[in-house]
């Protein structure tokens, strides 16, 4: 049986008295890290129903009844899915009020309410950064998080500046993934430079990071802390301080993914002329495969003699 995620198809039909109703299955679960993509796929759905109906083939197929959309729910509402919903029937009623527009939970399910609200809490120690280039042509008075010239749309929220090209935004922890916070999650009146130094505080707290060698590429070593927060290693001069003392040499580092943050001796030409074409390839093949991977074409150079991560001004990958 067809669901919700299946596009251009109807789930199932029946005809109640003077109705034609088409009914949408919705099998996903309304949570806080997932409802806009939920909605917007519930949308699709719908708009799919309505073109059946606006084309005139549910006329065709049951003359002279009304047309009904229901969505058929396996899990409780949220009040984000409710207001949604409202808006689309209104949106129904103003523009030629071609059918009804219902929804209720699938039948046998338990703890459906119609106020039940998101499961959305504001946990300060939820909070971490995140690291995301700025790939805007003047990033001094522009933002662009996006790689490859496309538009990316992501909420009102707090971003800090920092290394010139570079942006720190806040994420939260909201359970299967991480969720970026946006000023209407934030409760009114906090103050937003200690959030992200509480987001660091986290993050020192629940994240370890460490170093190991490449297998094929001996001499060009890898950060490795899970795969959620490799890029916010950047962040830590401390931390490349300790590395660059600890192999007794300058630090070249580039970041092709966000998971990813490769290193090698900043005096070892041969090594870093490695590194360079490492990091190009990684780049290229997430262009290909998986963008949202993407992070920076930058290269880095710590430096022992002032301690800090510096952007090389000539080189990338």
């Amino acid at each position: 049986m067809s669901t919700v995620r299946d596009r251009n198809v109807l789930d199932l039909v029946c005809v109640e008295g003077d109705k034609y109703v088409l009914i949408i299955i919705d099998d996903i679960e309304w949570d806080f890290a997932t409802r806009v993509s939920h909605a917007r796929m519930l949308q699709e759905k719908i708009n799919d129903y309505s073109g059946y109906i606006l084309s005139g083939q549910a006329e065709e197929a049951r003359p002279g009844l009304r047309c009904v959309i229901r969505i058929l729910a396996q899990y409780s509402y949220s009040q984000y899915c409710i207001d949604f919903l409202n808006r689309f029937k209104d949106y129904i009623k103003n523009n030629g009020d071609f059918c009804d527009l219902e929804w209720t939970h699938s039948e046998g399910e338990t703890g459906f309410e119609d106020g039940f609200s998101d499961e959305y809490v504001f946990d300060p120690e939820k909070i971490y950064p995140r690291l995301r280039k700025n790939w805007a042509k003047n990033p001094a008075e522009e933002v662009s998080l996006m790689a490859m010239n496309e538009e990316e749309k992501y909420p009102d929220m707090p971003m800090m500046r920092v290394m010139d090209s570079f942006i720190i935004c806040l994420v939260i922890d909201a359970g299967s993934v991480y969720s970026y916070l946006a000023y209407d999650k934030i409760p009114e009146g906090t103050d937003t430079r200690k959030l992200y130094d509480k987001a660091f505080e986290n993050l020192n707290r629940d994240v370890q990071y460490r170093y190991e060698e490449c297998e094929k590429e001996k001499g060009i070593f890898g950060i490795l802390c899970g795969g959620n927060f490799e890029a916010e290693s950047l962040c830590y001069d401390g931390m490349w301080k300790e590395l660059a003392d600890k192999f007794g040499d300058d630090l070249m580092i580039v970041a092709p993914t966000k998971d990813m943050v490769l290193f090698t001796k900043a005096s070892d030409k041969k090594l870093c002329k490695n590194l360079m074409k490492m990091g190009t390839r990684i780049f290229e093949d997430n262009r290909k495969n998986t963008p949202f991977l993407l992070f920076c074409k930058d290269v880095f150079i710590f430096s022992r003699k002032d301690g800090q991560l510096h952007i090389h001004n000539k080189l990338s990958i």
